[in-house]
């Protein structure tokens, strides 16, 4: 275990906060760790009953690709993961989910960041109006079949940890093999 003797924020922007800590290692030298905090988020594998999914396509700068995701987004303060869920459903694809599934709580980078990320199902699709996008979003939605999605994530086209992980999830638990719930 490490402990933190002293923490220094040496960048605080709109979304992160770049804390460099000094930590004291089990052998009592000390070491320095940068990390990077941020909100939570959610992301939802939205699925219509023909099993289509709904995702989008956005260009992500950090990773300079355009890449095919489920809708996410930040969970807003005192918003519950469930609430953001729905709302990144409804600004995103149109649709409002009528019942989500929690799939899983994970720490996306826990090398470096304090970030975490809860993934949903999305069933009984309603529509809910047009795209409600930030104004510096530029999103494509895309449907597509649940099965031409899972093989886009077997063969690497899809490199999205959380759809890749909220579709292997879903194959699981759809297949009725163990670990199901």
């Amino acid at each position: 275990m490490e402990w933190i003797v002293k923490r220094e924020t040496r960048y605080a922007g709109r979304y992160i906060e770049l804390q460099e800590l000094t930590v004291r290692l089990p052998d009592g030298r000390t070491a320095s760790r940068e990390v990077v905090r941020v909100r939570d988020a959610v992301a939802v594998l939205p699925l219509d009953q023909e099993e289509r999914v709904y995702l989008v396509r956005q260009h992500r700068p950090a990773v300079e690709k355009t890449l095919l995701e489920a809708p996410a987004g930040l969970i807003d303060p005192g918003e519950e993961p469930e609430e953001a869920a729905v709302r990144e459903c409804e600004e995103e694809i149109g649709f409002r989910p009528g019942r989500l599934i929690r799939l899983v709580r994970y720490a996306h980078a826990e090398g470096y960041s304090s970030g975490f990320i809860t993934l949903f199902i999305g069933t009984d699709l309603e529509p809910s109006g047009p795209l409600r996008l930030d104004e510096t979003e530029h999103l494509e939605n895309v449907r597509i079949p649940f099965s031409d999605l899972l093989e886009r994530v077997r063969s690497n086209e899809i490199q999205d940890s959380k759809t890749i992980l909220a579709s292997l999830f879903w194959a699981e638990m759809r297949s009725g093999r163990p670990g199901k719930k």
